[in-house]
Formats: C-alpha cells, structure tokens, sequence
C-alpha cells in the first residue's frame, strides 16, 4: 500500500510537469509508451473512482438493460456496472494494452471489441442497446459527427447515452488530441442528434469536479 502510494504521488506530479505536452495527451488517450503510459495509467486510478461511481449510479442500471461502454480503459467503470447485473455488458477498447488488462480481469464477463466506436456495424444491431457510457473519452472523438450518427443508430427508442466530461480540468491540453473540451461547443453538436440534458456535479474535490451529460432519441 504504501508503494502504491508513492507511485500515485509520483504519477500526480509528473503529470502537473508534462499535462500539456501532445505525448501525454496521446497517452491519457492510450497509452503506448512506458514513461507516459505508467502516468496516464495512474492517474486514472487515482483521479475517476468517484467520478466513475457517480456516472453508473446515474446509469440507473436495470437487470434488463444491454450496456456498452465506450473506452473502457482500466477497467473501472465496468467492475461498477457488473455489480448493477445487467443483462448484458460490452465493451469499446482501442489500446491493446488496455485490452490485454481487460482481457485478463474480466474473461467471458464482458464483451469486448476493438472497433473504433465510429463504426460498430460488424458488431452491434440497430436499437440494440439500452445504455451507453463514455467518461472522460469524447474529448477524443473526431470527427464527432460519425460518432454521434452510430450511438443513434444502436441505441434503442428509450435509450440514454451518458457521458462525463472533466472540461474545466482539460482545458489546456492539447488541442490536437483533445479535441471536444469546450462544453458549449460540444453541447451545440450533441443537440443536432439527440435531445440533450446536462448538469456540473461536484464531488467534493477538485478530481471529482464534472460535466453529467444525458442524450436521448
């Protein structure tokens, strides 16, 4: 414990040194090096388990309900959303380090893909699914047009697509790799698609401080 302690610390401060630089962005998106790939993967750990719980909670998960989560990472969120027991639970990885993790923690619990979310025609029917979740991924998603047109198209009549945005705390990285950080412009290409619902929560720490963003049909 008290290793993993100094490595959290550790990872936290490297990140206050390099949090802007386009490697680390690259990295938080998916980790491909040692170096920034140790500091991406720590700071997930360290800074979204509230915000992680938070979101599933407000999923309002039922026994019934088909989940896909879009960038699954870690692992986190979906260890939350299998203790819901959902009827069925997919996942959306495209770091195959991230993969090989979740294909280890998890086994035949989940279904995992490595499709880019743009295009899940080879994978997930039309109306398919109840619910979908994305934190802290759709800064990343570019263009965001083909995105928004798939998540409509799998999602059923009575959906939800959730997502948690850490806006405020990304408004500084980099433009190339964090692309959709600026809520207000993000907010007027959610609403071309679907109907569109948000609120800032605040968790009690500077970490757990987000944007709840509801999109339905």
């Amino acid at each position: 414990m008290i290793l993993e302690n100094l490595l959290n610390k550790l990872a936290v401060n490297l990140h206050k040194y390099f949090k802007n630089t386009r490697i680390m962005a690259e990295n938080l998106r998916s980790p491909n090096s040692f170096f920034f790939g140790f500091i991406a993967k720590r700071l997930m750990l360290v800074g979204n388990q509230k915000v992680i719980e938070d979101s599933v909670q407000r999923l309002n998960i039922k026994s019934e309900d088909k989940i896909l989560e879009i960038g699954s990472g870690n692992g986190q969120a979906l260890i939350e959303i299998l203790k819901k027991n959902p009827k069925q639970l997919k996942a959306i990885e495209i770091s195959p380090i991230f993969r090989n993790h979740l294909k280890k923690k998890f086994g035949n619990k989940i279904e995992l893909f490595e499709n880019d979310a743009k295009n899940l025609k080879d994978i997930i029917n039309n109306n398919s699914i109840d619910k979908i979740l994305l934190i802290n991924v759709i800064y990343f998603l570019n263009p965001l047009d083909l995105y928004l047109k798939e998540f409509k198209r799998i999602l059923d009549e009575d959906g939800i697509v959730f997502i948690a945005g850490k806006f405020e705390a990304v408004k500084t990285f980099n433009d190339d790799v964090f692309q959709n950080k600026q809520i207000k412009d993000l907010l007027k290409v959610l609403k071309k698609f679907f109907k569109v619902s948000y609120e800032f929560v605040d968790l009690g720490d500077l970490n757990s401080r987000y944007y709840a963003i509801y999109l339905k049909k």
